[in-house]
Order: C-alpha cells, then sequence, then structure tokens
C-alpha cells in the first residue's frame, strides 16, 4: 500500500493509501492518540465513494448538506 495522502493534528492523523484491494482502490485511516491509548478506525473506500468524497470537500461556494 502506498501513502497518498497524510495530515496531523495534535493526537489525530488522517491517512489515505491505495490498496491492491478488488473493488476498493482506496484506504482511509484515522489514528487517534489519547491517554496513552491508540486507535486505528480504517476504512476502504470504491471509485465512486471516493470521488463522492472528492466532490465534497472540493465544494466551495455550496453548502455541504
Amino acid at each position: 500500500m502506498g501513502n497518498l495522502y497524510q495530515t496531523s493534528s495534535e493526537a489525530k492523523t488522517l491517512e489515505i493509501e491505495d490498496t491492491d484491494r478488488e473493488g476498493h482502490p482506496f484506504r482511509m485511516v484515522v489514528t487517534l492518540k489519547k491517554l496513552n491509548m491508540v486507535t486505528m478506525l480504517d476504512y476502504f473506500l470504491t471509485d465512486e465513494e471516493a470521488q463522492e468524497i472528492a466532490a465534497t470537500l472540493s465544494k466551495t461556494n455550496k453548502q455541504v448538506s
């Protein structure tokens, strides 16, 4: 898996990776570090889901519902 994007803020990290998983070419990983505990949540995305997320994030003058 290759890392396509990563951002961190204090105790939170968001990563987007490419995967070899059939039908789910992207993996989004949210990592939370608090009170000496690490929680990693991952979500495998289809092409369609990734495009919908990208379209939502690229809206500049429209309100997201």
